[in-house]
Protein backbone atom coordinates (compact mmCIF):
# COMPACT_ATOMS: atom_id res chain seq x y z
CA UNK A 1 0.00 0.00 0.00
CA UNK A 2 1.33 3.46 -1.25
CA UNK A 3 2.08 5.28 2.22
CA UNK A 4 1.95 8.54 0.36
CA UNK A 5 -2.05 8.06 -1.12
CA UNK A 6 -2.93 11.10 -3.79
CA UNK A 7 -5.94 12.58 -3.37
CA UNK A 8 -8.11 10.22 -5.28
CA UNK A 9 -6.86 7.14 -2.94
CA UNK A 10 -7.94 8.82 -0.41
CA UNK A 11 -11.41 9.60 -1.95
CA UNK A 12 -11.36 6.05 -2.95
CA UNK A 13 -10.92 4.99 0.42
CA UNK A 14 -13.20 7.36 1.88
CA UNK A 15 -16.07 6.51 -0.39
CA UNK A 16 -15.43 2.36 0.76
CA UNK A 17 -15.32 3.06 4.53
CA UNK A 18 -18.62 5.06 4.16
CA UNK A 19 -20.43 2.17 1.95
CA UNK A 20 -19.37 -0.49 4.96
CA UNK A 21 -20.45 2.16 7.46
CA UNK A 22 -23.84 2.52 6.08
CA UNK A 23 -24.39 -1.31 5.20
CA UNK A 24 -23.34 -1.94 9.09
CA UNK A 25 -25.88 0.59 10.06
CA UNK A 26 -28.67 -1.54 7.80
CA UNK A 27 -27.71 -4.44 9.14
CA UNK A 28 -27.75 -3.29 12.79
CA UNK A 29 -31.21 -1.69 12.13
CA UNK A 30 -32.51 -5.03 10.04
CA UNK A 31 -31.44 -7.34 13.51
CA UNK A 32 -32.77 -4.62 15.64
CA UNK A 33 -36.34 -4.63 13.79
CA UNK A 34 -35.85 -8.67 13.98
CA UNK A 35 -35.48 -8.46 17.87
CA UNK A 36 -38.33 -5.90 18.25
CA UNK A 37 -40.80 -7.97 16.08
CA UNK A 38 -39.37 -11.28 18.30
CA UNK A 39 -39.90 -9.59 21.49
CA UNK A 40 -43.23 -8.50 20.39
CA UNK A 41 -44.19 -12.13 19.52
CA UNK A 42 -42.90 -13.28 22.60
CA UNK A 43 -44.56 -10.83 25.09
CA UNK A 44 -47.99 -11.37 23.13
CA UNK A 45 -47.57 -15.76 22.86
CA UNK A 46 -50.71 -16.55 24.21
CA UNK A 47 -48.47 -20.08 24.83
CA UNK A 48 -45.89 -20.01 27.99
CA UNK A 49 -42.68 -19.20 26.27
CA UNK A 50 -39.62 -19.90 28.49
CA UNK A 51 -35.65 -20.23 28.23
CA UNK A 52 -33.90 -21.98 30.67
CA UNK A 53 -30.63 -22.46 31.68
CA UNK A 54 -28.74 -26.27 31.63
CA UNK A 55 -28.80 -26.28 34.83
CA UNK A 56 -32.55 -24.92 35.18
CA UNK A 57 -32.43 -21.46 36.24
CA UNK A 58 -35.17 -19.33 34.72
CA UNK A 59 -33.54 -16.56 32.16
CA UNK A 60 -36.67 -15.49 30.54
CA UNK A 61 -40.19 -16.14 30.26
CA UNK A 62 -43.32 -14.22 28.80
CA UNK A 63 -45.99 -12.85 30.47
CA UNK A 64 -48.20 -16.08 29.92
CA UNK A 65 -45.20 -18.10 30.96
CA UNK A 66 -45.36 -15.84 34.13
CA UNK A 67 -49.11 -15.71 34.67
CA UNK A 68 -49.21 -19.74 33.97
CA UNK A 69 -47.32 -20.61 37.16
CA UNK A 70 -48.07 -17.91 39.07
CA UNK A 71 -44.98 -15.89 39.81
CA UNK A 72 -43.89 -12.25 38.81
CA UNK A 73 -41.17 -11.14 36.74
CA UNK A 74 -39.26 -10.58 40.09
CA UNK A 75 -39.90 -14.05 41.60
CA UNK A 76 -39.17 -16.13 38.50
CA UNK A 77 -36.25 -14.64 36.66
CA UNK A 78 -33.23 -15.49 37.84
CA UNK A 79 -33.97 -17.27 40.94
CA UNK A 80 -36.45 -20.40 40.40
CA UNK A 81 -34.94 -23.14 39.39
CA UNK A 82 -37.63 -25.29 37.21
CA UNK A 83 -36.55 -28.46 38.81
CA UNK A 84 -38.33 -27.31 41.56
CA UNK A 85 -41.67 -27.21 39.28
CA UNK A 86 -42.02 -30.87 38.74
CA UNK A 87 -44.21 -33.00 40.36
CA UNK A 88 -41.93 -36.20 39.84
CA UNK A 89 -38.13 -35.37 39.28
CA UNK A 90 -37.53 -37.88 37.33
CA UNK A 91 -39.39 -36.55 34.28
CA UNK A 92 -36.70 -33.50 34.25
CA UNK A 93 -33.90 -36.17 34.04
CA UNK A 94 -35.45 -37.68 31.29
CA UNK A 95 -36.79 -34.40 29.47
CA UNK A 96 -32.64 -33.26 29.46
CA UNK A 97 -31.71 -36.89 28.32
CA UNK A 98 -33.98 -36.98 25.36
CA UNK A 99 -34.08 -33.30 24.31
CA UNK A 100 -30.09 -33.39 24.48
CA UNK A 101 -30.06 -36.54 21.95
CA UNK A 102 -32.22 -35.16 19.42
CA UNK A 103 -31.91 -31.29 19.71
CA UNK A 104 -35.51 -31.05 20.01
CA UNK A 105 -38.77 -32.25 21.38
CA UNK A 106 -42.28 -31.79 20.45
CA UNK A 107 -45.53 -32.65 23.60
CA UNK A 108 -43.26 -34.35 25.89
CA UNK A 109 -45.78 -35.10 28.65
CA UNK A 110 -45.27 -33.82 32.26
CA UNK A 111 -46.69 -32.42 35.58
CA UNK A 112 -45.46 -29.39 37.05
CA UNK A 113 -46.60 -27.10 40.07
CA UNK A 114 -47.67 -23.92 40.54
CA UNK A 115 -46.66 -21.19 42.64
CA UNK A 116 -49.87 -21.96 44.94
CA UNK A 117 -49.27 -25.42 44.76
CA UNK A 118 -51.74 -26.40 42.23
CA UNK A 119 -50.33 -29.50 40.19
CA UNK A 120 -50.93 -29.42 36.00
CA UNK A 121 -50.30 -31.44 32.99
CA UNK A 122 -48.63 -30.06 30.52
CA UNK A 123 -46.84 -30.58 27.00
CA UNK A 124 -43.15 -28.86 26.53
CA UNK A 125 -42.22 -28.65 22.38
CA UNK A 126 -38.62 -27.00 23.23
CA UNK A 127 -35.14 -26.69 21.46
CA UNK A 128 -32.04 -26.82 22.79
CA UNK A 129 -29.66 -23.34 23.20
CA UNK A 130 -25.76 -23.73 21.89
CA UNK A 131 -23.11 -21.84 22.76
CA UNK A 132 -21.05 -20.12 19.55
CA UNK A 133 -18.51 -23.04 20.11
CA UNK A 134 -21.78 -25.60 19.49
CA UNK A 135 -22.07 -26.25 23.61
CA UNK A 136 -25.46 -26.57 24.95
CA UNK A 137 -26.34 -24.03 27.76
CA UNK A 138 -29.51 -23.92 27.89
CA UNK A 139 -33.21 -25.18 26.52
CA UNK A 140 -35.87 -22.70 25.26
CA UNK A 141 -39.61 -23.72 24.43
CA UNK A 142 -43.46 -23.57 24.56
CA UNK A 143 -45.50 -25.42 27.75
CA UNK A 144 -48.78 -25.89 27.43
CA UNK A 145 -51.44 -26.31 30.20
CA UNK A 146 -53.53 -29.43 28.88
CA UNK A 147 -55.01 -30.38 32.83
CA UNK A 148 -58.48 -29.43 31.29
CA UNK A 149 -57.99 -30.61 28.03
CA UNK A 150 -57.07 -33.88 29.63
CA UNK A 151 -59.98 -33.68 32.13
CA UNK A 152 -62.28 -33.49 29.07
CA UNK A 153 -60.80 -36.28 27.09
CA UNK A 154 -60.59 -38.73 30.23
CA UNK A 155 -64.46 -37.89 30.36
CA UNK A 156 -65.10 -38.46 26.97
CA UNK A 157 -63.24 -41.48 27.17
CA UNK A 158 -65.64 -42.84 30.69
CA UNK A 159 -68.95 -41.41 28.80
CA UNK A 160 -67.63 -43.81 25.70
CA UNK A 161 -67.38 -46.97 27.95
CA UNK A 162 -70.39 -46.18 30.12
CA UNK A 163 -71.92 -45.84 26.74
CA UNK A 164 -70.58 -48.61 25.43
CA UNK A 165 -71.70 -50.91 28.12
CA UNK A 166 -75.53 -49.91 27.92
CA UNK A 167 -75.64 -50.82 24.21
CA UNK A 168 -73.64 -53.74 24.74
CA UNK A 169 -76.22 -54.58 27.48
CA UNK A 170 -79.15 -53.56 25.91
CA UNK A 171 -81.33 -56.23 25.31
CA UNK A 172 -82.60 -54.90 21.76
CA UNK A 173 -81.11 -53.68 18.44
CA UNK A 174 -79.36 -50.01 18.20
CA UNK A 175 -78.54 -48.63 14.61
CA UNK A 176 -77.04 -45.12 13.87
CA UNK A 177 -77.93 -43.94 9.78
CA UNK A 178 -77.29 -40.87 8.34
CA UNK A 179 -79.73 -38.05 6.32
CA UNK A 180 -78.75 -40.26 3.32
CA UNK A 181 -80.26 -43.32 5.01
CA UNK A 182 -76.87 -45.25 5.28
CA UNK A 183 -76.14 -47.10 8.44
CA UNK A 184 -73.39 -45.65 10.30
CA UNK A 185 -73.58 -48.20 13.08
CA UNK A 186 -75.42 -51.54 14.13
CA UNK A 187 -74.70 -53.26 17.21
CA UNK A 188 -74.19 -56.44 17.97
CA UNK A 189 -77.76 -57.74 18.47
CA UNK A 190 -79.02 -56.25 15.19
CA UNK A 191 -75.91 -57.29 13.51
CA UNK A 192 -77.19 -61.21 14.76
CA UNK A 193 -80.48 -60.15 13.65
CA UNK A 194 -79.57 -59.27 9.83
CA UNK A 195 -77.25 -62.08 9.72
CA UNK A 196 -74.03 -59.43 8.77
CA UNK A 197 -72.75 -55.96 9.21
CA UNK A 198 -75.23 -53.43 8.02
CA UNK A 199 -72.91 -50.75 7.92
CA UNK A 200 -72.84 -48.46 5.13
CA UNK A 201 -75.95 -50.02 3.42
CA UNK A 202 -78.96 -48.63 2.79
CA UNK A 203 -80.98 -48.53 6.04
CA UNK A 204 -84.67 -49.99 4.64
CA UNK A 205 -82.40 -52.46 2.96
CA UNK A 206 -80.54 -54.03 5.71
CA UNK A 207 -83.20 -53.40 8.65
CA UNK A 208 -86.65 -54.47 6.53
CA UNK A 209 -85.35 -55.99 3.62
CA UNK A 210 -87.19 -53.16 1.45
CA UNK A 211 -85.85 -51.90 -2.09
CA UNK A 212 -87.35 -48.73 -1.12
CA UNK A 213 -87.76 -45.48 1.26
CA UNK A 214 -90.00 -47.04 4.14
CA UNK A 215 -93.50 -45.33 3.91
CA UNK A 216 -93.50 -45.39 7.80
CA UNK A 217 -90.35 -43.38 7.70
CA UNK A 218 -89.32 -40.73 10.73
CA UNK A 219 -86.16 -39.75 9.55
CA UNK A 220 -87.30 -35.79 8.75
CA UNK A 221 -89.14 -35.68 11.64
CA UNK A 222 -86.06 -36.83 13.79
CA UNK A 223 -83.43 -34.24 11.75
CA UNK A 224 -85.34 -31.46 12.74
CA UNK A 225 -84.80 -32.22 16.12
CA UNK A 226 -87.76 -34.48 17.56
CA UNK A 227 -87.36 -37.77 19.62
CA UNK A 228 -90.14 -40.31 17.93
CA UNK A 229 -91.62 -42.93 19.69
CA UNK A 230 -93.73 -46.21 18.04
CA UNK A 231 -94.61 -49.23 17.84
CA UNK A 232 -94.30 -50.82 14.83
CA UNK A 233 -94.57 -54.50 13.05
CA UNK A 234 -91.75 -55.84 10.99
CA UNK A 235 -92.30 -56.95 7.33
CA UNK A 236 -88.92 -58.95 7.65
CA UNK A 237 -90.34 -61.36 10.69
CA UNK A 238 -93.56 -60.34 11.82
CA UNK A 239 -92.14 -59.15 15.11
CA UNK A 240 -93.68 -56.28 17.50
CA UNK A 241 -90.99 -53.64 17.99
CA UNK A 242 -91.29 -50.58 20.30
CA UNK A 243 -88.92 -48.14 19.00
CA UNK A 244 -87.66 -44.86 20.16
CA UNK A 245 -85.50 -42.18 16.93
CA UNK A 246 -83.82 -39.57 18.61
CA UNK A 247 -81.50 -37.34 17.08
CA UNK A 248 -77.31 -37.33 17.71
CA UNK A 249 -75.71 -33.74 17.30
CA UNK A 250 -72.02 -34.26 16.11
CA UNK A 251 -69.53 -31.72 16.97
CA UNK A 252 -69.59 -30.49 13.27
CA UNK A 253 -73.09 -29.54 13.45
CA UNK A 254 -73.99 -32.83 11.15
CA UNK A 255 -77.32 -34.39 12.70
CA UNK A 256 -77.80 -38.53 12.73
CA UNK A 257 -80.71 -40.76 13.72
CA UNK A 258 -79.87 -43.06 16.48
CA UNK A 259 -83.17 -45.75 16.64
CA UNK A 260 -83.35 -48.19 19.68
CA UNK A 261 -85.53 -51.18 18.94
CA UNK A 262 -87.02 -53.50 21.64
CA UNK A 263 -88.73 -56.51 20.37
CA UNK A 264 -91.93 -56.37 22.23
CA UNK A 265 -93.93 -59.71 20.11
CA UNK A 266 -94.45 -61.58 23.69
CA UNK A 267 -95.51 -58.53 25.20
CA UNK A 268 -98.33 -57.66 22.33
CA UNK A 269 -98.88 -61.52 22.45
CA UNK A 270 -100.22 -61.08 26.15
CA UNK A 271 -101.93 -58.35 25.57
CA UNK A 272 -104.31 -59.66 22.33
CA UNK A 273 -104.56 -62.93 24.90
CA UNK A 274 -105.92 -60.54 27.54
CA UNK A 275 -108.06 -58.74 25.14
CA UNK A 276 -109.59 -61.76 24.05
CA UNK A 277 -110.10 -63.48 27.65
CA UNK A 278 -111.48 -59.53 28.96
CA UNK A 279 -113.58 -59.99 25.96
CA UNK A 280 -114.86 -63.09 26.72
CA UNK A 281 -115.36 -61.99 30.09
CA UNK A 282 -117.50 -59.05 29.43
CA UNK A 283 -119.88 -61.25 27.03
CA UNK A 284 -119.95 -63.76 30.04
CA UNK A 285 -120.67 -60.78 32.22
CA UNK A 286 -123.17 -59.28 29.88
CA UNK A 287 -125.01 -62.78 29.83
CA UNK A 288 -124.73 -63.42 33.34
CA UNK A 289 -126.16 -60.05 34.14
CA UNK A 290 -129.01 -60.13 31.64
CA UNK A 291 -129.93 -63.74 32.51
CA UNK A 292 -130.43 -62.88 35.88
CA UNK A 293 -131.47 -59.73 35.49
CA UNK A 294 -134.71 -60.90 33.82
CA UNK A 295 -135.96 -63.67 35.99
CA UNK A 296 -135.42 -61.02 39.35
CA UNK A 297 -137.60 -58.68 37.44
CA UNK A 298 -140.02 -61.31 37.18
CA UNK A 299 -139.96 -62.13 41.06
CA UNK A 300 -139.88 -58.50 41.56
CA UNK A 301 -143.29 -58.38 39.78
CA UNK A 302 -144.87 -61.35 40.75
CA UNK A 303 -144.18 -60.59 45.14
CA UNK A 304 -145.58 -57.00 44.07
CA UNK A 305 -148.76 -57.97 42.19
CA UNK A 306 -148.77 -60.88 45.57
CA UNK A 307 -148.67 -57.85 47.90
CA UNK A 308 -151.24 -55.79 46.25
CA UNK A 309 -153.40 -58.73 45.50
CA UNK A 310 -153.52 -61.23 48.62
CA UNK A 311 -152.14 -59.48 51.56
CA UNK A 312 -155.31 -59.39 53.47
CA UNK A 313 -154.66 -63.44 53.31
CA UNK A 314 -151.02 -62.94 53.89
CA UNK A 315 -151.10 -61.52 57.12
CA UNK A 316 -149.07 -59.71 58.72
CA UNK A 317 -145.88 -61.92 58.41
CA UNK A 318 -146.82 -62.72 54.67
CA UNK A 319 -146.21 -58.71 53.82
CA UNK A 320 -143.11 -58.73 55.62
CA UNK A 321 -142.01 -61.60 53.39
CA UNK A 322 -142.89 -59.96 50.32
CA UNK A 323 -141.07 -56.69 51.41
CA UNK A 324 -138.06 -58.50 51.97
CA UNK A 325 -138.30 -60.01 48.76
CA UNK A 326 -138.96 -56.78 47.38
CA UNK A 327 -135.79 -54.86 48.89
CA UNK A 328 -133.24 -58.57 47.49
CA UNK A 329 -135.42 -58.25 44.37
CA UNK A 330 -134.29 -54.40 44.22
CA UNK A 331 -130.30 -54.87 45.30
CA UNK A 332 -130.03 -57.70 42.45
CA UNK A 333 -130.80 -55.27 39.91
CA UNK A 334 -129.38 -52.36 41.68
CA UNK A 335 -126.13 -54.79 41.22
CA UNK A 336 -126.39 -56.02 37.69
CA UNK A 337 -126.61 -52.41 36.56
CA UNK A 338 -123.47 -51.47 38.59
CA UNK A 339 -121.51 -54.27 37.58
CA UNK A 340 -123.01 -53.15 34.19
CA UNK A 341 -121.99 -49.79 35.07
CA UNK A 342 -117.90 -50.88 35.84
CA UNK A 343 -117.82 -52.84 32.78
CA UNK A 344 -118.52 -50.67 30.23
CA UNK A 345 -116.53 -47.70 32.43
CA UNK A 346 -113.60 -50.14 31.70
CA UNK A 347 -113.85 -51.02 27.73
CA UNK A 348 -116.00 -47.87 26.84
CA UNK A 349 -113.36 -45.09 24.92
CA UNK A 350 -113.16 -41.96 26.67
CA UNK A 351 -115.24 -39.09 24.67
CA UNK A 352 -112.57 -36.13 25.80
CA UNK A 353 -114.33 -32.93 25.59
CA UNK A 354 -114.71 -29.06 27.37
CA UNK A 355 -116.64 -29.78 30.03
CA UNK A 356 -118.02 -27.25 32.58
CA UNK A 357 -117.43 -28.80 36.29
CA UNK A 358 -120.60 -25.79 37.38
CA UNK A 359 -123.28 -27.69 35.00
CA UNK A 360 -122.04 -31.36 36.47
CA UNK A 361 -122.03 -29.89 39.73
CA UNK A 362 -125.54 -28.28 39.47
CA UNK A 363 -127.01 -31.95 38.14
CA UNK A 364 -125.78 -33.61 41.13
CA UNK A 365 -126.81 -31.01 43.59
CA UNK A 366 -130.58 -31.72 42.22
CA UNK A 367 -130.32 -34.87 42.04
CA UNK A 368 -129.97 -34.97 45.75
CA UNK A 369 -131.64 -31.87 46.72
CA UNK A 370 -134.28 -33.96 48.82
CA UNK A 371 -132.08 -36.07 51.15
CA UNK A 372 -129.93 -33.10 51.15
CA UNK A 373 -132.74 -31.18 52.25
CA UNK A 374 -134.32 -33.85 54.46
CA UNK A 375 -131.37 -34.11 56.20
CA UNK A 376 -130.49 -30.81 56.72
CA UNK A 377 -126.78 -31.22 54.91
CA UNK A 378 -125.06 -27.85 53.81
CA UNK A 379 -123.47 -28.12 50.77
CA UNK A 380 -120.65 -26.34 49.55
CA UNK A 381 -118.79 -25.79 46.35
CA UNK A 382 -116.45 -22.99 44.30
CA UNK A 383 -117.85 -19.95 42.91
CA UNK A 384 -115.65 -19.97 40.28
CA UNK A 385 -114.21 -23.46 38.02
CA UNK A 386 -112.61 -23.82 35.05
CA UNK A 387 -113.33 -25.56 32.12
CA UNK A 388 -112.10 -28.90 31.91
CA UNK A 389 -111.41 -31.36 29.18
CA UNK A 390 -112.84 -34.70 29.93
CA UNK A 391 -115.20 -37.46 29.70
CA UNK A 392 -118.45 -35.56 30.44
CA UNK A 393 -120.45 -38.61 31.35
CA UNK A 394 -117.19 -39.87 33.70
CA UNK A 395 -116.54 -36.90 35.57
CA UNK A 396 -120.84 -36.55 36.36
CA UNK A 397 -120.04 -40.42 37.32
CA UNK A 398 -116.87 -39.37 39.60
CA UNK A 399 -118.96 -36.66 41.64
CA UNK A 400 -122.16 -39.05 41.72
CA UNK A 401 -120.48 -41.44 43.49
CA UNK A 402 -118.63 -39.74 45.67
CA UNK A 403 -121.51 -37.36 46.46
CA UNK A 404 -123.56 -40.72 47.46
CA UNK A 405 -121.12 -42.58 49.41
CA UNK A 406 -120.91 -39.38 51.43
CA UNK A 407 -124.68 -39.40 52.19
CA UNK A 408 -124.89 -43.00 52.39
CA UNK A 409 -122.18 -43.69 54.87
CA UNK A 410 -121.80 -40.18 56.56
CA UNK A 411 -124.21 -41.75 59.33
CA UNK A 412 -126.87 -39.49 61.27
CA UNK A 413 -124.34 -36.71 62.16
CA UNK A 414 -123.46 -36.02 58.81
CA UNK A 415 -123.95 -32.01 58.49
CA UNK A 416 -122.15 -31.04 55.45
CA UNK A 417 -120.92 -31.94 51.88
CA UNK A 418 -118.06 -29.73 50.54
CA UNK A 419 -116.89 -29.64 46.97
CA UNK A 420 -113.18 -28.91 46.67
CA UNK A 421 -111.00 -27.73 43.31
CA UNK A 422 -107.62 -27.26 43.11
CA UNK A 423 -104.94 -27.87 39.91
CA UNK A 424 -101.11 -28.62 39.47
CA UNK A 425 -99.05 -28.36 36.11
CA UNK A 426 -100.01 -31.72 35.38
CA UNK A 427 -103.73 -32.53 36.90
CA UNK A 428 -107.30 -30.86 37.77
CA UNK A 429 -108.12 -32.47 41.21
CA UNK A 430 -111.75 -32.37 42.72
CA UNK A 431 -112.09 -33.40 46.18
CA UNK A 432 -115.38 -34.16 47.91
CA UNK A 433 -115.33 -33.37 51.66
CA UNK A 434 -117.63 -34.80 54.60
CA UNK A 435 -117.72 -34.71 58.13
CA UNK A 436 -119.38 -37.94 58.72
CA UNK A 437 -118.34 -40.97 60.73
CA UNK A 438 -115.30 -41.18 58.86
CA UNK A 439 -113.36 -44.69 58.02
CA UNK A 440 -111.15 -46.67 59.69
CA UNK A 441 -107.03 -45.79 58.63
CA UNK A 442 -106.15 -49.76 58.32
CA UNK A 443 -108.87 -50.18 55.66
CA UNK A 444 -108.99 -46.93 54.09
CA UNK A 445 -106.36 -48.41 51.10
CA UNK A 446 -108.81 -51.30 50.39
CA UNK A 447 -112.31 -49.44 49.61
CA UNK A 448 -110.90 -49.09 46.41
CA UNK A 449 -111.67 -52.82 45.41
CA UNK A 450 -114.34 -54.60 44.03
CA UNK A 451 -117.27 -55.52 46.25
CA UNK A 452 -115.38 -53.96 49.08
CA UNK A 453 -118.10 -53.13 52.43
CA UNK A 454 -116.77 -52.82 56.02
CA UNK A 455 -118.45 -52.38 59.59
CA UNK A 456 -119.76 -49.08 58.54
CA UNK A 457 -121.34 -50.00 55.54
CA UNK A 458 -123.78 -52.56 57.75
CA UNK A 459 -127.72 -52.01 57.28
CA UNK A 460 -126.71 -49.90 54.45
CA UNK A 461 -127.93 -50.86 50.58
CA UNK A 462 -124.94 -50.52 48.54
CA UNK A 463 -122.88 -52.76 45.66
CA UNK A 464 -119.67 -51.88 47.05
CA UNK A 465 -118.29 -51.25 43.81
CA UNK A 466 -119.08 -47.12 43.31
CA UNK A 467 -115.54 -46.07 44.56
CA UNK A 468 -113.68 -49.01 42.52
CA UNK A 469 -115.99 -47.38 39.53
CA UNK A 470 -114.29 -43.84 40.96
CA UNK A 471 -110.71 -45.57 40.47
CA UNK A 472 -110.69 -47.06 37.17
CA UNK A 473 -112.32 -43.83 36.23
CA UNK A 474 -109.45 -41.80 37.40
CA UNK A 475 -106.90 -44.15 36.33
CA UNK A 476 -108.17 -43.78 32.14
CA UNK A 477 -107.74 -40.19 32.92
CA UNK A 478 -104.31 -40.52 33.16
CA UNK A 479 -104.96 -39.79 37.31
CA UNK A 480 -105.32 -41.58 40.56
CA UNK A 481 -107.58 -41.28 43.91
CA UNK A 482 -106.68 -40.53 47.21
CA UNK A 483 -108.73 -40.95 50.56
CA UNK A 484 -108.19 -39.16 53.92
CA UNK A 485 -109.53 -39.85 57.07
CA UNK A 486 -110.02 -37.27 60.38
CA UNK A 487 -108.97 -38.44 63.25
CA UNK A 488 -112.56 -38.30 64.71
CA UNK A 489 -114.68 -38.07 61.87
CA UNK A 490 -114.90 -37.03 58.71
CA UNK A 491 -113.57 -38.45 55.04
CA UNK A 492 -112.45 -36.31 52.07
CA UNK A 493 -111.83 -38.09 48.90
CA UNK A 494 -109.51 -36.64 46.22
CA UNK A 495 -109.54 -37.81 42.38
CA UNK A 496 -106.66 -36.46 40.04
CA UNK A 497 -107.50 -35.80 36.22
CA UNK A 498 -104.37 -35.28 33.88
CA UNK A 499 -104.77 -32.24 31.97
CA UNK A 500 -103.35 -34.05 28.96
CA UNK A 501 -105.35 -37.04 28.75
CA UNK A 502 -103.19 -40.48 27.94
CA UNK A 503 -102.95 -41.95 24.51
CA UNK A 504 -99.84 -43.82 22.64
CA UNK A 505 -98.82 -43.82 18.94
CA UNK A 506 -99.41 -47.38 17.22
CA UNK A 507 -98.27 -48.07 13.85
CA UNK A 508 -99.15 -51.42 12.00
CA UNK A 509 -96.58 -51.52 9.54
Amino acid sequence: MNENPTYEELEKRIRVLEKEASEGRLAREAILRSEERYRTLFNESRDAIYITSREGIFMDANQAGLELFGYTRGEMIGKIDVRELYVNPGERDRFREEIEKSSALKNFPVKLRKKNGEVMECLLTSTVCRSPSGEIVGYQGIIRDVTEYNQARKALQESEIRYRAMVEAFDGFIYICSPDYRVEYMNQRFIERTGYDGTGKLCYKAIHERDSICPWCVNERVFSGETVRWELLSPKDEHWFYVVNTPIRYADGRIFKQSMMLDITDRKEMEEAVRKSSEKIKQFSYSVSHDLKSPVIGIYGLTKLLHKRYQGALGEKGKTYCDQILKAAEQIVSLVDQINLYISTKEMPLHAERVDPKEILQTIREEFSAPLEVRRINWSEPENLPEIRADRLCLLRILRNLVDNALKYGGEGLTRIDIVYAETDQFHIFSVMDDGIGIQEEVSNRIWGMFQRFESSRGVQGTGLGLAIVKEIAERHGGNVQIESGSRKGVTIHVALAKDLPGKQSHNI
